[in-house]
């Protein structure tokens, strides 16, 4: 009987380094697959918040929900309100009267990027229970009306609910994106010259943007105009924009004012 001939030490190094080129190649193309898919995953839940945007001003006489309403403000309420917990009724299993009950449902799409980190380098108390990886916008014209006192965002004797028609340039106008916290504050001027705190993932200054869709490894330079951030804007249409972008979005709708 023929004996079967085995393989040899040779033959056998050289398949385990065909298989080692192999997966070097195929990790970096899955991450980058998966990366992708999370990245489509986040856009189609932000639509998916704008409908509940949408639902939100039909159920209340045309008016979009605030940024938050503090209990102090000049309209006092029991408990803090923030946007997710006023619209949580329409995307939501959970009954939602305050700002904390978003906690107890995970799964809606208010917690909808699967890249949220939930902390920050520079604070690692910083975590998910009042912060869902999605900032709001509440500037509804960033006062170029002249009327200083429109903030969707009611503390002290500042801000109101604002109704939807009065959020000018909607579909130039970022109502929400990826954030590190639940609201944009958004600087006067902003350039990639600027000193931005040493966030990471990515945040800008006091633009509490997050570039987290970008290419893993990315330096802020390079985000500050590739296409990193998700963005839901104010006509409901969500798409993937750089923080350069995201910037003039929040404080010169349909301009660009970065001065580089």
């Amino acid at each position: 009987m023929r004996r079967s001939r085995g393989f040899t030490l040779v033959e056998l190094l050289v398949v385990i380094g065909i298989l080692g080129v192999l997966v070097s190649i195929l990790l970096p193309a899955l991450s980058n697959a998966r990366r992708a898919a999370n990245a489509a995953k986040c856009l189609s839940n932000l639509r998916q918040v704008g409908l509940a945007f949408q639902m939100y001003a039909l159920d209340q006489k045309g008016y979009f929900p605030v940024a938050v309403h503090e209990t102090t403000s000049h309209i006092p309420i029991p408990d803090e309100r923030r946007w997710y917990d006023l619209v949580g009724q329409y995307v939501s299993s959970i009954q939602m009267e305050k700002a904390t009950d978003v906690a107890y449902d995970r799964n809606s799409v208010l917690w909808g990027c699967p890249e949220w980190a939930k902390s920050v380098e520079f604070d690692n108390t910083i975590t998910d229970k009042l912060r869902p990886g999605y900032g709001m916008n509440y500037y509804p014209s960033y006062f170029d009306d002249g009327d200083t006192g429109k903030l969707a965002y009611l503390t002290g004797t500042w801000g109101s609910y604002v109704k939807q028609h009065l959020w000018t340039k909607p579909s130039d106008r970022l109502l929400l994106c990826d954030s590190i916290t639940h609201v944009l504050s958004t600087p006067g001027t902003f350039s990639s010259a600027g000193k931005w705190f040493p966030y990471d993932p990515v945040a800008f200054g006091a633009f509490y943007v997050e570039a987290r869709h970008g290419r893993r490894g990315m330096p802020k330079k390079q985000s500050y105009r590739a296409a990193c951030i998700n963005a839901l804007f104010c006509d409901g249409h969500a798409q993937t924009i750089s923080v350069r972008d995201a910037w003039n979005a929040v404080h010169n709708p349909g301009q660009d004012k970065a001065t580089d």
